[in-house]
């Protein structure tokens, strides 16, 4: 495990719930931005109608989209889409971000444009103040169709009690796709794990030499802080 190599890159996830009929217009924003990787799912909403009409998504299916990017390139993503969705009018859906607190470093150089590291290792000593306050993290991994146990058994070993497994496609960008040696469409099984915050490195480490995006699973493991939680036992 190694530190973060560059301490301007500053990891955010952006999540997107729009409308399903949007998809293609949200995928040339990412790719004019150069956004080497999206992840999507499809559900439905749950909120009250009266929520909905709020967010002006009332329908039936909701395209659910997280892509990384760094800091710096929020505000003018964020300016993009509002032209090009039009998310501040109803109907157009909305985003939000939220700080990344351990990823491979192989895709944080990604993020960086800088030559690739195929050392996996998560980010540590970032000084966030939401890392700090954050007693539990979530750990999500993106993992070939088929893989999703071999995360949860890698994840378990580490001491962690199990996860969720959702299904959906990861999108990469053509960079990607030829350095690592992934195809641009793949479906995908998703594992969404709570581990208390000590536990974070360990389990990560596990999943990654498992599952990780250098392995036949072609998995990326990113973290993200939890503010409250209820339902966990030690």
């Amino acid at each position: 495990m190694t530190d973060q190599k560059n301490p301007q890159i500053v990891p955010r996830m952006i999540i997107t719930i729009t409308r399903e009929e949007d998809q293609k217009k949200l995928e040339e924003v990412f790719d004019s931005m150069d956004i080497p990787m999206c992840f999507q799912f499809r559900g439905k909403g749950t909120a009250t109608s009266e929520m909905m009409d709020i967010f002006g998504l009332r329908g039936t299916t909701r395209l659910l989209t997280g892509a990384f990017l760094c800091k710096t390139q929020v505000k003018p993503l964020f300016e993009m889409m509002n032209k090009q969705l039009a998310f501040r009018h109803k109907g157009g859906g909305i985003a939000i971000t939220v700080p990344v607190i351990g990823m491979q470093s192989c895709v944080l150089e990604v993020l960086n444009n800088e030559d690739q590291d195929e050392t996996e290792s998560p980010l540590k000593g970032d000084g966030t103040e939401m890392k700090e306050k954050s007693k539990y993290a979530l750990i999500w991994v993106s993992v070939m169709g088929g893989y999703s146990d071999d995360v949860v058994d890698a994840a378990r070993k580490a001491g962690a009690k199990g996860g969720t497994i959702m299904k959906g496609r990861r999108r990469s960008s053509e960079h990607v796709s030829h350095h690592f040696g992934i195809s641009m469409q793949e479906e995908q099984d998703f594992v969404m794990i709570v581990v208390p915050r000590e536990k974070k490195n360990d389990t990560m480490t596990a999943i990654m030499n498992a599952c990780g995006l250098l392995t036949k699973a072609h998995g990326v493991v990113w973290a993200l802080p939890v503010d409250e939680v209820m339902g966990l036992t030690d």
